[in-house]
């Protein structure tokens, strides 16, 4: 089995993008990676394109043979925008001989180690806050918003939660100043309005839930997440 084409898709998923490799065989087995990067997808797609000459005509099934290949090509530039191309392909390099084979990818690696995994609810509020008309659920205009998505979170079975810093308001927006373009932006400084709203929000966000659903602080770029629960599949929203 040779590789015979490798296609890059970024994808509008309206207000970040997600980027998807397919890596397309002789054989007629066609395989799906994702290497998503928010800020900068075409990045991540060039690298994709440089590396494709490394994989056409070679073996997909020996996709650890293919991984030090695509390093070495990359060795300039370990990690970041690389390492996420190399991974996109890698996942549809795994993906390919998962299929190969007749059997879930989770089978190459040992099988299952779990029967069931804990869903969590990212981004909680973050989605409605940025583009409530675009996914069709209502604004996030006060703390009692906030409240009500709460009640919502554990309406839907969820036992944990992640949120950003929501801004309620005409529109909500969302804080992140490790993200805004500008002065001062970079500094990682938080002011104490910002601190007051994030106990606000903590709390406006618990009291509905509860103490049975799972919750922690994430300090990131700075203060990105406040609420965080165990990772999953999530709803956006």
């Amino acid at each position: 089995m040779k590789i015979t084409n490798v296609e890059t898709f970024i994808v509008d998923a309206g207000w970040r993008s997600w980027t998807f490799v397919k890596v397309e065989t002789d054989e007629g087995i066609t395989g799906y990676g994702e290497c998503s990067d928010g800020r900068t997808p075409h990045g991540v797609v060039g690298t994709i394109q440089d590396l494709t000459p490394v994989l056409i005509g070679k073996d997909p099934a020996a996709y650890g043979m293919r991984f030090w290949d695509m390093f070495r090509a990359s060795r300039q530039s370990p990690g970041g925008i690389a390492a996420k191309a190399i991974a996109g392909l890698d996942c549809a390099m795994l993906d390919i001989k998962a299929k190969a084979l007749g059997i879930s990818v989770t089978e190459l690696f040992g099988g299952p180690t779990r029967e069931s995994v804990r869903v969590y609810w990212s981004h909680c509020g973050t989605s409605r806050a940025r583009a409530h008309e675009l996914i069709g659920c209502a604004p996030l205009r006060t703390m009692e918003d906030v409240a009500d998505l709460g009640r919502e979170v554990v309406s839907r079975g969820f036992t944990a939660l992640k949120t950003n810093i929501v801004m309620p308001g005409e529109p909500a927006t969302v804080y992140g100043g490790g993200f805004v373009q500008g002065l001062g932006t970079t500094d990682g400084t938080v002011t104490t309005p910002v601190l007051r709203h994030i106990e606000t929000l903590i709390g406006t966000s618990r009291d509905p839930v509860g103490p049975g659903v799972g919750s922690r602080r994430r300090a990131c770029s700075p203060w990105r997440g406040a609420v965080v629960g165990v990772r999953s599949a999530r709803p956006r929203c």
